[in-house]
């Protein structure tokens, strides 16, 4: 009896340590592996503005982030605004999908889809 009880606990240790999200810095660094060959100052631009991107896609583990010494170089400026857009589409799409959410009706199958938009963009 004492066995099946270890072996049930275990079970759901792995089970909850497999559903456990990825570290921060992880995910910066797995967002960032399109940016290889880049320049220096690029990454820096799009490793602060991915930051930001996914902070805004609604990732608390991430916070805006910008380097004002930096943003008048068009590298820069030109790897912040690629890295914000991209990672903060990608949050808002795990975030869709994470919630079962595929932009309009998924939660409410009972409610027509009728293509109609209410001008609110995301």
């Amino acid at each position: 009896m004492n066995h099946h009880y270890l072996s049930v606990c275990a079970a759901a240790a792995l089970l909850l340590a497999g559903c456990a999200s990825v570290p921060p810095e992880e995910q910066l660094n797995r967002e960032m592996a399109g940016v290889s060959g880049k320049s220096p100052i690029f990454a820096a631009g799009y490793r602060d503005g991915c930051q930001s991107g996914l902070s805004a896609g609604g990732n608390r583990a991430f916070a805006y982030a910008k380097d004002l010494g930096k943003i008048s170089n068009a590298e820069y400026k030109l790897g912040w605004e690629d890295g914000f857009r991209i990672c903060q589409s990608r949050q808002v799409q795990r975030n869709n999908e994470r919630n079962g959410y595929d932009g309009f009706g998924s939660p409410y199958s009972w409610f027509p889809r009728t293509g109609v938009t209410i001008g609110v963009e995301l």
